[in-house]
């Protein structure tokens, strides 16, 4: 995944993450490319020599993420600024260049195990609902976030990107949504004064509310897999712990046995 951080960065030009300056703002936009390439080339070698009799299918759910998650991305751009992109649409360009890859990222280390075809399904399944919950995490931190941001505020709103957030607000028929679409179907770089009334925009369409719901929705389904796949004790409690890191709003704690 810190393939895909690098990439992301240099897609979003972003010039901080976790806090700290992007390869893309330390170095160059070519060091930035040449490193996720390098690591993606190590993570696809290193998994290749495990003696697993599933190591093959490993590989292939690896690489049947990564092209997901590619082709998310690609999507994404597509629909920057683009006010007739459905909500459906939006969702699956949010499950495809985040939650396929999570899924294959925790697929792996079970089928590098004795686990059932059931099991790595289930853990699969988690890794696309923690994914999804992730992203409207993100989405929602973007735009109100809890505490100081590691990246930029409001760089999707910036970048008139129709995420699943504000594709929502779009077919809500609030009585602003039409003000919000005048501004995705704008172009050139927005004033910054105004990034914050548009948040406000999003937020009055119903927006904040509905990605809190989704966000909530996904942990629920996550957590649900997980006891189905029914992993040690430990990893299931590091795997909750890990749940309610992306949690928002005030739902307490993630449910668990």
């Amino acid at each position: 995944m810190n393939v895909a951080t690098l990439h992301d960065d240099i897609v979003d030009l972003e010039a901080r993450r976790r806090g700290r300056p992007t390869v893309l703002a330390a170095y160059t936009t070519g060091h930035a490319i040449m490193a996720g390439d390098a690591l993606l080339a190590l993570a696809f070698s290193h998994l290749g020599e495990h003696p697993h009799p599933r190591t093959q299918q490993a590989l292939r759910t690896m690489r049947a993420g990564w092209l997901q998650l590619c082709a998310g991305q690609v999507r994404d751009e597509e629909h920057e600024g683009r006010c007739e992109t459905s909500l459906d649409q939006a969702v699956s360009v949010q499950a495809a260049k985040t939650a396929e890859g999570v899924r294959a990222v925790y697929c792996l280390p079970a089928l590098l195990t004795d686990a059932s075809g059931a099991q790595v399904e289930a853990v699969g399944r988690f890794g696309f609902h923690l994914g999804m919950a992730v992203q409207y995490h993100n989405d929602l931190s973007d735009l109100w976030p809890a505490e100081q941001l590691s990246r930029s505020r409001y760089g999707d709103v910036r970048r008139r990107k129709i995420t699943p957030t504000v594709a929502a607000c779009l077919e809500s028929g609030h009585r602003d949504s039409g003000r919000l679409a005048a501004f995705y179907r704008g172009d050139g770089e927005p004033a910054e004064e105004g990034l914050a009334a548009v948040a406000d925009l999003i937020d009055r369409c119903g927006g904040r509310a509905w990605t809190r719901e989704q966000n909530h929705a996904h942990l629920r389904l996550a957590l649900q897999s997980l006891q189905e796949a029914d992993p040690p004790p430990a990893v299931y409690r590091d795997a909750v712990t890990l749940a309610g890191i992306y949690q928002v709003g005030d739902a307490g704690p993630p449910a668990h046995q």
